[in-house]
């Protein structure tokens, strides 16, 4: 098995706190499907019921629910709703649904592009 893990890193852009490393995002391929190691200055995130075609997820901390993320009920492919409970920091949040996003978009591209290959055979 290849283990391609890819990783992305939340920086702060904060004064006097600037390049500060927030979280590191891991994307794992495991059999059961996409999985998400995040680890935060905030705590260790995890991500459920991902809906890879409508980009909908949840983002949990410690096992409670902290943000739903979908598009489903928008219109616009470039428009998203990001709901966010309890005390979390909004900026952190969000830059965690863009590149969780981002990681879908990928995969999806790459999806497209192997079976797309495949009916070339």
């Amino acid at each position: 098995m290849l283990h391609l893990h890819r990783t992305y890193k939340i920086l702060s852009a904060r004064d006097g706190d600037s390049d500060r490393e927030l979280a590191t995002v891991q994307k794992k391929f495991s059999f059961i499907g996409k999985k998400f190691s995040i680890e935060s200055v905030f705590g260790e995130y995890t991500i459920d019921s991902i809906d890879i075609f409508s980009h909908a997820y949840v983002i949990r901390k410690h096992g409670q629910v902290v943000a739903n993320i979908s598009r489903a009920f928008f219109t616009l492919a470039d428009t998203y709703g990001v709901e966010i409970l309890g005390n979390e920091d909004h900026a952190f949040i969000i830059a965690l649904a863009i590149v969780i996003d981002q990681v879908l978009a990928e995969d999806q591209r790459n999806h497209a592009n192997a079976s797309h290959n495949h009916h070339h055979h």
